[in-house]
């Protein structure tokens, strides 16, 4: 539970120092992707914290050569 707030914490922390810099700046693009990017990072990670099961991409190249049998 402390784990999931200290990272959306931290993830507002970061938004609230990084995107009025970028916004400023009129590099309007570049805030969206830095949003994107830390939105879905930040899931993942508190996805993480939880112990919840996530596909590995490992496990798909695997599945990928066993199915060619390579």
């Amino acid at each position: 539970m402390w784990s999931m707030i200290s990272i959306i914490v931290l993830a507002l922390g970061i938004f609230l120092l990084e995107f009025p810099k970028l916004y400023k700046k009129n590099r309007k693009k570049e805030a969206w992707f830095f949003t994107i990017f830390l939105l879905s990072f930040t899931i993942i990670s508190v996805l993480e914290s939880l112990e919840v099961e996530l596909p590995n991409p490992l496990d798909l190249i695997q599945t990928f050569y066993k199915m060619i049998r390579f």
